[in-house]
């Protein structure tokens, strides 16, 4: 009973969270990942009709003109910036693929990282429920899913994702090619790590680990 009690308490607090956001923000973006790893950021803006806003992340539902008001191309845009903080578009992922929710970057060089608090899967799916539109963000029973959670030294549980900038996979014939933001599976893991230095398993890495991995590497590019 105590469980049913804190799960309603949860719920009505992410709803009124969600009424008490700011239902439009205007933004300036990164249309590709070149302009955001050559720091080019666009000179227009573009409005972001917000859905919803975590510590971690923002799910638009539409992207406007801020002259016009009409539907902008903005939305194929790779990284938008939101108070001095860059998130990344899942539309470009392969393995969590969720077009239009912007996941913040954490640590910026040739591998990107983004480090999820535990609530964001259940804060985005509470707020998809809301909305009246459900996304499925990921397979809650897939390997990629259940992959992608670490634990910091403190045991709290977090989601991690990844972008090799070098691997422009993704392209948008005549405008860009982007780079994916994937889920940090353990076999991404082992590749980063290197085949012969590798621990046996991704539970003998906490989030600190990787976050230092990740920096190590980006020094030596």
């Amino acid at each position: 009973m105590r469980s049913i009690y804190l799960l309603t308490f949860l719920y009505l607090n992410v709803i009124s969270s969600i009424q008490a956001q700011p239902k439009e923000i205007a933004v300036n973006y990164f249309f590709s990942t070149g302009d955001y790893m050559d720091d080019k950021l666009s000179s227009d803006q573009v409005l972001l009709d917000v859905a919803a806003i975590g510590s971690d992340y923002i799910y638009v539902k539409n992207f406007l003109d801020p002259v016009t008001r009409k539907k902008s191309d903005a939305a194929k845009t790779w990284a938008v910036q939101y108070q001095n903080k860059t998130y990344v578009n899942l539309k470009y992922s392969k393995n969590a693929s969720a077009p239009d929710v912007f996941v913040q970057i954490d640590i910026k060089g040739r591998f990107c990282l983004a480090v999820m608090d535990s609530a964001f899967m259940e804060s985005v799916d509470i707020a998809e429920h809301y909305a009246g539109n459900p996304l499925k963000i990921y397979d809650p029973y897939s390997r990629n899913t259940s992959d992608a959670k670490y634990f910091n030294a403190a045991g709290e549980m977090k989601r991690i994702f990844l972008v090799d900038t070098k691997d422009l996979s993704i392209v948008l014939p005549y405008k860009a090619n982007n780079a994916p933001i994937d889920f940090l599976t353990k076999d991404t893991l082992k590749w980063l790590v290197g085949k012969d230095d590798f621990k046996g398993s991704k539970k003998d890495y906490t989030v600190e680990d990787i976050i230092a991995i990740v920096e190590d590497l980006n020094r030596r590019q």
